[in-house]
């Protein structure tokens, strides 16, 4: 009784209709959903890709072709509609979830209120470019990152201005953070360079103030010049934090000296970036159904899976007051199997198929019941199986390039507990190469390699896990299997990695082969 009046309430809070007139904006590295007019969604849109080229002048980031193929999805949402797509995340401007399916920031679109802020508080600009900055770090560096760095470079980066001649200014300070750290509640670097052994500050708000602060220092006082790079490297080769810091920094009590210095001082003066080239930005309306489904679309990704009957339920509604929208039916499709309804998730995709044959999300979501199907009657039928498989085969031929038919396939042999076939693990990897950013890949990839006796391959998709800021701090599985391989000890690595069931406690982004491994930063 307890879910189902969970589920209700839920149901409750996203049964209001989406607004009319909703536009979507492409453009080379974004698909932009917003309920604004033509011209302001274009700007918007056109802003995001002056900060996407900006980063990558910044940091020395050459065009991806892959990525291409993958633009990042941005939902900018009013703050009755972000309320109630954003269920259980209250208090947040924003989150960023890097997921296998697709990764996408849900943003409180509220130009109105950050216009006023003019910089001395936290705004919905300053959230959405810390949170692209995140997914811009996992796409382009998918290497091992401690927290406060992690933090503190999307921090640097989120304090932007647009000049009205195209040109942008980056590392303006974070007044939010400069209260913060006022209060003279100091966070030594030891704790910062290494909370896992030091502790974690009572406010973890803290260590993202110190951690922006540093991050700062390190990039824009000259003094300091090279010595990031050192630092990440290090860890990167698997040295301690500690150690790393002490070659790359030097004296770290000296360095803890000069950020206090720093802190109650001048800052170093902000990057200006030249205008970037222009940019295309298409603009379309959105239709009527999509833009009614896309507040339970978005929040059935931050609802438990007890709780999501009643987003389900809605999805079921929408879709027969648009019964001849091809992508919307797939969309319940994929919401009806997350809520474990699998039938009629099966039913949502026929109806797809039906408008739309080759539509890809729509074939792989039958090929996703397929496999949950066969796993759950536990049969060892090849042919159940390889017809099993035969949407993903057609899902990939329908789109060469589209995550979810490469890594499910593959993972299809791991749910028949069945050794992957060649072309299995080559699908694995390339979808490793188009969404570097997924955690749920990452794992996958080490899985694979330590299958094959790979240490060094599975010790580096490894990396970004052991050290994702959002990790349980208590359990660090990752890491612990990281610490295995580097001693030699791959069978018992293997092991400790091996899933216990559908989804390990352990783990923030999902272990289970036909699931949802995904993660979220606010």
């Amino acid at each position: 009784m307890h879910k189902l009046i969970v589920a209700l309430a839920t149901l409750a809070m996203v049964t209001a209709p989406a607004k009319a007139e909703w536009r979507q904006v492409r453009t080379e590295h974004f698909i932009l959903s917003i309920d604004d007019t033509e011209d302001n969604a274009r700007g918007y849109a056109i802003r995001l890709e002056k900060f996407d080229a900006a980063l990558r002048l910044l940091y020395g980031v050459k065009e991806n072709p892959d990525q291409a193929l993958r633009p990042i999805t941005i939902y900018a949402l009013r703050e009755d509609l972000f309320n109630r797509a954003c269920v259980y995340c209250p208090g947040v401007l924003g989150y960023y979830n890097p997921d296998a399916e697709r990764s996408f920031i849900v943003s409180l679109h509220s130009p109105d209120a950050d216009r006023k802020t003019k910089g001395r508080q936290s705004s919905s600009q300053v959230v959405l470019l810390h949170e692209y900055s995140h997914h811009f770090m996992y796409s382009n560096f998918p290497v091992a990152y401690p927290m406060w760095f992690s933090e503190g470079f999307a921090e640097f980066n989120a304090n932007t201005t647009f000049g009205d001649d195209g040109s942008l200014t980056i590392g303006h300070p974070a007044s939010y953070r400069t209260e913060g750290l006022g209060r003279d509640i100091r966070v030594p670097l030891k704790q910062l360079f290494d909370p896992g052994r030091n502790g974690y500050p009572d406010d973890v708000s803290l260590l993202y103030s110190r951690g922006w602060l540093l991050t700062h220092l390190l990039l824009l006082r000259p003094s300091h010049k090279g010595q990031l790079d050192k630092y990440l490297t290090g860890i990167n080769r698997g040295e301690p934090s500690m150690a790393a810091a002490a070659k790359a920094f030097g004296d770290l009590k000296a360095l803890d000296t000069e950020l206090d210095l720093y802190r109650r001082g001048k800052l170093e003066a902000p990057l200006l970036i030249s205008p970037p080239k222009p940019v295309t930005a298409t603009v379309t309306t959105m239709p009527p159904g999509q833009a009614a489904l896309m507040p339970t679309y978005i929040a059935i990704r931050r609802t438990a899976k007890d709780y999501r009957l009643g987003l389900a339920i809605q999805a079921e509604g929408i879709a027969k007051k648009y019964p001849d929208d091809a992508l919307l039916q797939a969309q319940v499709a994929e919401m009806e199997f997350k809520a474990g309804r699998t039938d009629r998730a099966d039913q949502a995709a026929d109806r797809a198929l039906a408008i739309q044959a080759d539509l890809e999300p729509a074939l792989v979501m039958k090929g996703r019941v397929a496999v949950s199907r066969a796993a759950l009657a536990n049969t060892t039928d090849p042919k159940v199986w390889s017809a099993a498989r035969g949407w993903y085969l057609k899902a990939n031929k329908s789109n060469p390039n589209a995550v979810m038919p490469l890594y499910l396939f593959y993972a299809s042999f791991v749910a028949a507990k069945v050794k992957p076939t060649p072309s299995a693990v080559k699908a694995l990897l390339r979808a490793a190469v188009l969404a570097p950013e997924s955690n749920g890949i990452r794992l996958a990839v080490a899985r694979q390699a330590l299958a094959d006796g790979d240490g060094p391959t599975a010790a580096r998709a490894l990396q970004a896990l052991a050290y994702a800021p959002h990790l349980a701090r208590d359990k660090n599985v990752p890491l612990d299997a990281l610490n295995l391989i580097v001693a030699g000890k791959l069978d018992e690595a293997r092991t400790l990695l091996s899933p216990k069931d559908k989804d390990d406690d352990w783990s923030p982004f999902g272990s289970s082969p036909f699931g949802n491994p995904d993660h979220t930063s606010s």
